[in-house]
């Protein structure tokens, strides 16, 4: 060491010496190890309470499964009428209760023949329509929303059909009120409107065998298409036979398909009691039915009420007549709106054809 300098002299001179030596940094080097797992942080907020006493995953999977099951049925409605020709734009309160979703479900609650209101974004009758939806996520959630007797609007009649499914199908497939409605051997009817009579969809009182006017006796009360100790599935047993794809049966609710250019008629269900059934006109019923209607349709062209001599025209027309001819109009309309050509109940509307028929021709 130089005489005279100092220890801190010689160390800022190397230093300086050292950081003129030094070049540009180099690339980064590689990552190190990673350091242990720090301490556990505090437990987040509970989150919300699973259905009572059930396993969540074990809940969910009773429906939605790991087979198309549920998948099919969805695919099956999305083909029905109720999906594609339910009219649901109908959501004023005298239609919303059968043709909007919201509607119905207003009217299990109320039992009112109205919605307070007209409904606002209807919904096409759908699943939860008919099912329990979400209310329980297990698999009760597919009982229905409708399973109690039905107390009919026209004829003020109260039916059971069954729990499954026949009340809750017949809640809405019922004819609405009629007015001016006739009483045999009393004033002349007024009829105003092309549209006089049960509606379009009268099917539960045709099964229960009620709402028509008999003029005489007939075999009446429900067919065993409708009498729960030999049917327990009225509507469903034959409507809802095993599907074919989304054409019939299942969830469609659609009696025949179309099969290579073909209509067939879906006779499973049918055949669980007919054995021998090889398709609708089993004992000649719907071409006798279909005779009938003819014959009347005629009576009531004749008399003035039927607005058309086409058979197949329900419109009536205006105009006062006897209350036996409304009521014989009323009779033609709701069997024919009915589509079964008698098959929901032989006897009975067999029988008041029969009988009307008579009755118009006293005329």
């Amino acid at each position: 060491m130089r005489k005279g300098w100092s220890l801190t002299a010689t160390a800022v001179l190397l230093g300086v010496f050292a950081a003129a030596c030094e070049g540009p940094a180099g690339p980064t080097g590689p990552a190190g190890a990673s350091g242990p797992a720090g301490p556990a942080g505090p437990a987040g907020p509970a989150g919300p309470a699973g259905p009572a006493g059930k396993d969540a995953n074990a809940s969910c999977t009773q429906c939605h499964s790991g087979d198309a099951v549920l998948y099919a049925r969805q695919v099956q409605y999305q083909n029905s009428t109720h999906r594609l020709g339910g009219n649901f734009e109908r959501n004023t309160p005298p239609c919303a209760t059968c043709h909007t979703h919201q509607g119905y479900i207003e009217r299990v609650a109320t039992n009112a023949q109205l919605t307070a209101a007209t409904i606002e974004d209807p919904a096409p009758v759908n699943c939860r329509t008919c099912h329990q939806i979400h209310n329980t996520y297990t698999s009760a959630d597919y009982a229905l929303t409708k399973t109690t007797p039905v107390t009919f609007w026209h004829g003020g009649a109260t039916v059971d059909l069954g729990a499954e499914a026949g009340n809750l199908c017949a809640s809405c497939h019922q004819s609405r009120p009629i007015s001016p409605l006739p009483v045999i051997g009393g004033d002349p009817v007024q009829v105003t409107s092309s549209r006089y009579g049960g509606h379009h969809g009268p099917q539960g009182q045709i099964v229960a065998g009620t709402g028509l006017f008999t003029f005489g006796s007939v075999t009446e009360g429900p067919h065993v298409h409708g009498d729960l100790a030999y049917n327990p599935g009225v509507c469903a047993t034959c409507h809802m036979a095993p599907a074919f794809g989304q054409q019939a049966g299942g969830h469609t609710w659609k009696m025949s398909y179309e099969y290579h250019g073909s209509t067939v008629e879906l006779i499973e269900g049918c055949a669980d009691c007919h054995k021998t059934v090889e398709d609708f006109d089993h004992f000649g019923l719907r071409p006798e039915v279909t005779s009938l209607l003819a014959d009347l349709s005629a009576e009531l062209y004749r008399l003035g009420i039927k607005a058309s001599a086409d058979p197949t025209n329900v419109s009536a027309k205006s105009g006062t007549f006897a209350p036996e001819v409304a009521a014989g109009f009323i009779n033609f309309q709701m069997i024919t709106e009915d589509g079964s050509f008698g098959m929901h109940n032989p006897a009975y509307v067999k029988g008041v054809l029969k009988n009307t028929i008579a009755e118009m021709k006293k005329r």
